[in-house]
């Protein structure tokens, strides 16, 4: 798989070691987990954030030139502020799709966001209940979409990633039998039905507890 427009992913067989094969230190492994696939959202979606930001700072310009221009100094300090802020709009954007990751492995996927914080979220793939891909018309076009993998605990997307049925293909490749520790799992009593209503109930748990 080839990445494009700054994002996408690559395939990797090394075991997993922080750093190693594109994969971020914060994202934990162990020394025998191999590294299937990584990569990170297309630069591209930053490109809804870009046109907030033209709004803003051509909005600010229009107000410095009109109203507040009669206030003298006031309508160039709008003028610079409305730029600093359309400009700071898609720079963040742009921050925060670099420094999102995402790293498939045998056991696990693993989502790695935050600019100057981090958060990491990892599904391992023995908890796999269901697995999707979608892609917008723009995204069949030029190859991109979003794969989402469904757990017990929660859902984790890999969003704007290319070729995302090739990666939804490796996640089910290694969904099947999979185990935190390479083996193959136990059979699961109960019926699926039965586990999607345990989910059900577990995010609706979750939810009472954040609120």
């Amino acid at each position: 798989m080839t990445g494009g427009d700054g994002g996408g992913g690559e395939a990797a067989g090394a075991n997993g070691t922080g750093g190693a094969d594109g994969v971020p230190p914060a994202v934990p492994l162990a020394d025998d987990e191999a590294t299937l696939w990584t990569g990170r959202p297309r630069l591209s979606a930053a490109f809804p954030a870009a046109g907030v930001g033209l709004l803003v700072a051509v909005g600010g310009l229009a107000l410095a030139v009109g109203p507040a221009g009669d206030a003298g100094g006031v309508g160039v300090v709008v003028a610079a502020l409305a730029v600093l802020f359309g400009a700071a709009i898609p720079a963040l954007a742009v921050l925060s799709l670099v420094n999102t990751r995402y790293v498939l492995t045998d056991r696990a996927a693993s989502v790695k966001t935050g600019i100057v914080g981090r958060r990491v979220v990892r599904a391992r793939l023995s908890m796999v209940e269901n697995t999707a891909y979608r892609q917008s018309v723009t995204g069949s076009l030029f190859g991109y979409g979003t794969v989402t993998i469904e757990t017990a605990g929660g859902d984790v997307a890999f969003r704007r990633v290319d070729d995302p049925r090739d990666v939804r293909g490796l996640v089910d490749a290694h969904t099947r039998g999979a185990s935190d520790d390479g083996r193959a799992s136990p059979a699961i009593p109960g019926s699926l039905d039965s586990w999607r209503a345990v989910r059900e109930e577990v995010r609706a748990w979750r939810a009472a507890v954040e609120r």
